[in-house]
């Protein structure tokens, strides 16, 4: 982190210097915006339930008194159909929030959002190595659509305090999977509304997928990769077997969120997304709860990180996109991060400042463990899907087929077989 700070530190002193020659693109950017007043409509989900939105919103309107920020909400579970329905029919969103890299490849193939190579390379007070490589990860076809607004790291989430009961020792980075089922086991107990599962697995293809992803064994858009699935499948489907952990048809049939069976003590382990810090310190009062690294067949502990980014572009239609770019840097950047880490929620920028707010969790949070900061502050993220023009339709051949192996209607084997025939044939149109 010290060369980071380093670098930031030169890469401010060329900002200064730019601005005084009347060269940085944000620099003359924040001054025509002193010129006259410009309204930027900002696409996204969840705006009115989301208090860290308006935090930063309003500390940007602040900084930049000239830019007023409309927010266009859309509701969060038809929001990816709805911004690409909404950008076919040429609305002027001047910055467009995106839940993953399959909505964004979608938005980029019918020509919805703009490449942001220019405005980067223009603006010196742009850092593009403080975020561990996920930049580059938003590229398609060689040119750069988003700039990471939040990014997650997948882990094992778990009830210490069933641990100490039981007297089994907490799970640990670079636990194998067979590992990982051994404990499972151990922490399973009782019957009826008693039972306590010794992981649970939500329904997510992830859930399973990003065990092998980690390390980089797994690339859904490479079908040659999908035979490395197949131990992780027979595994999880191994501890369903014997009820280590919940069926995966009773999970999908009765809705059953993840959160509540951690909540209420139900499950030892939950493998999930580092979004769950948050949820974790605001409802998980009555007992102490932990965190390390997936497990994998290769035994490789906190090395690198797995999840899902959340990118924001600019609209092809935008009417300010100069003044879009100076949002996206500021919300995206250093002082956007702080007010999304405050609230424990995973910035896509890294910084001192930020791995310094998730240590100091447990200060406010006793019950939270400490040194979060190991498992956010990573060089290498490896993102969940690479950036494609088919990604949205490969993602939902994913679905299909997870389901299909998951209940058994197939066996792992032809699931993954039927999977790599149906994503070669549409990459082939």
């Amino acid at each position: 982190m010290k060369k980071r700070r380093l670098a930031a530190g030169v890469m401010a002193a060329v900002m200064a210097a730019g601005i005084v020659a009347g060269c940085s693109s944000t620099g003359a950017g924040a001054k025509g915006s002193q010129e006259e007043k410009v309204t930027i409509k900002v696409a996204l989900w969840d705006y009115s339930n989301t208090e860290y939105y308006k935090t930063m919103f309003d500390a940007f309107t602040a900084k930049y008194p000239n830019i007023t920020v409309e927010p266009v909400e859309f509701s969060a579970d038809e929001y990816d159909n709805t911004v690409i329905t909404q950008l076919g029919g040429k609305q002027d969103f001047d910055v467009v929030f995106t839940k993953g890299t399959p909505a964004l490849s979608a938005l980029v193939e019918q020509g919805h959002v703009l490449a942001l190579d220019d405005l980067m390379g223009k603006d010196a007070s742009f850092q593009k190595d403080a975020y561990s490589g996920l930049v580059d990860q938003l590229q398609l076809n060689g040119k750069t659509y988003g700039v990471p607004f939040r990014k997650d790291n997948n882990m094992i989430f778990y009830n210490k305090d069933l641990f100490d009961k039981a007297g089994v020792p907490y799970p640990e980075d670079g636990m194998t999977m067979g590992e990982y089922h051994e404990l499972a086991a151990k922490m399973t107990s009782g019957t009826g509304n008693d039972k306590v599962y010794g992981a649970h697995v939500h329904t997510w293809p992830s859930n399973v997928s990003e065990f092998a992803r980690r390390v980089e064994e797994f690339d859904v858009l490479d079908t040659d990769s999908y035979e490395n699935l197949v131990p992780y499948y027979h595994e999880i489907l191994a501890m369903q077997d014997e009820e280590v952990v919940q069926d995966y048809g009773m999970l999908k049939s009765s809705n059953i969120h993840y959160s509540g069976v951690f909540y209420n003590q139900q499950a030892a382990m939950l493998q999930i997304g580092t979004w769950f810090i948050n949820m974790c310190v605001e409802n998980v009062k009555d007992f102490n709860w932990g965190v390390c690294s997936l497990p994998n067949d290769k035994g490789i502990g906190n090395e690198a990180a797995i999840g899902g980014v959340t990118p924001v572009s600019i609209g092809a239609y935008a009417k300010h996109p100069e003044e879009a770019w100076t949002f996206i840097n500021y919300i995206c950047g250093e002082e956007g991060a702080e007010v999304l880490a405050k609230q424990g929620i995973v910035p896509g920028y890294n910084s001192d400042q930020v791995s310094q707010i998730f240590d100091d969790i447990p200060k406010t949070s006793p019950n939270a463990p400490e040194g979060l900061s190991k498992y956010i502050d990573i060089d290498k993220y490896v993102v969940e899907q690479r950036m494609d023009r088919l990604a949205k339709e490969i993602d939902n051949i994913y679905q299909e087929q997870h389901s299909a192996i998951m209940t058994k209607s197939v066996t792992v084997e032809d699931g993954l077989r039927k999977m790599a025939e149906r994503v070669k044939e549409a990459q082939s149109k």
